[in-house]
């Protein structure tokens, strides 16, 4: 099949066409690394066994094979979650406060988790963007497949344009070295942690099935939200963060969290069902999947391929339910900027 070899090809091509998105990047950004969006030392090592976590794979030779269905897939530490976003300098200088402390209730802390949710996702669209532009007029694709693929890049250019917003008002921020305007709740657990993850959504729905934004808009940009992984002083966090110019969907989104959890909802289940429904970029112990019961592992996987599935809508109650039963940890504590919701 030509036009899937190409494809593969041009999709590899961009991933590891490197460049730095730091706030500042100039002509100094000549050495670009493969950056974790994963904390390697403070996570990734931390579910690591024999040096190796698994990842969601959904790449067409996958699909193939499962008849359209994803699957984990082992991978080394040294290349899970890794991303050739940053430079040498700004990856060690930019993020050294949290890749080399645990997580504390600090804004600019908080501030560089969702500055590298954001740069991540930037680099990952930019990269779909140029495959999609480069591989819509194929000579090996019919008019049907072309119109599809020229419909998807479009798509993706209109998301590529929404990060872009965002990334601009992050950079504002970094650029001035003034946090104050972000936002977050997160939580802390003591548990044995499986998961690891990082990444970001524009919430359409909230935890209890309740409309916040429609996707299909593009008068105004999107609002948007962050969520990640990380080390704490014991123990580990899931954490949410957002600038407050996201606020009008943000703050209805995370006190519906509450509710949700207010009216006899664990916090455990409804955040291991936002990871599956809303991220694609986990590290996820191996002995710890390979234990869970079939039932269970088949309920993730179903989940998972209908959120990332273009033709099936996600139905209005997906954060409300499904997949109780799978995350095997405790939360134990909560630090956020809305007292009022917990």
């Amino acid at each position: 099949m030509p036009f899937i070899d190409d494809y593969q090809r041009e999709f590899k091509r961009q991933a590891q066409r490197g460049r730095c998105l730091h706030y500042s990047n100039g002509d100094r950004c000549n050495e670009i690394v493969s950056a974790h969006s994963i904390q390697k030392g403070g996570q990734l090592n931390l579910i690591a066994e024999e040096g190796h976590v698994y990842r969601l794979s959904a790449d067409l030779s996958v699909l193939r094979k499962n008849n359209g269905l994803p699957e984990f897939k082992k991978i080394g530490v040294n290349r899970a979650s890794t991303f050739a976003g940053f430079c040498k300098h700004h990856d060690n200088t930019l993020f050294e406060p949290i890749d080399n402390f645990p997580l504390e209730p600090v804004k600019k802390k908080i501030a560089l988790y969702a500055y590298r949710c954001l740069c991540r996702e930037y680099f990952v669209k930019e990269n779909a963007v140029a495959v999609l532009t480069n591989m819509k007029d194929h000579p090996d694709l019919d008019e049907s497949s072309r119109s599809l693929l020229a419909a998807s890049q479009f798509g993706h250019s209109l998301g590529l344009a929404g990060l872009k917003h965002h990334k601009l008002i992050f950079d504002a921020t970094f650029s001035s070295n003034d946090f104050e305007e972000f936002e977050f709740t997160y939580f802390t657990s003591k548990s044995p942690c499986p998961v690891q993850l990082s990444g970001l959504l524009y919430p359409d729905y909230d935890f209890e099935g309740n409309y916040l934004q429609g996707l299909g808009s593009y008068e105004k940009p999107l609002d948007l939200i962050t969520f990640f992984t990380a080390p704490v002083n014991e123990g580990w966090a899931f954490g949410f963060a957002w600038h407050s110019s996201s606020n009008r969907t943000c703050t209805p989104f995370i006190q519906s969290l509450a509710q949700r959890v207010a009216t006899g909802g664990k916090v455990e289940d409804a955040l291991l069902r936002f990871s599956l429904s809303c991220c694609e970029n986990h590290a996820v112990r191996i002995s710890w999947w390979d234990g869970l019961h079939e039932a269970l592992k088949a309920a993730a996987i179903e989940r998972m391929y209908l959120m990332m599935h273009p033709s099936v809508p996600a139905p209005n109650h997906y954060l409300a339910q499904g997949c109780e039963g799978i995350a095997s940890w405790q939360y134990e504590y909560v630090h956020t900027t809305l007292p009022e919701a917990y």
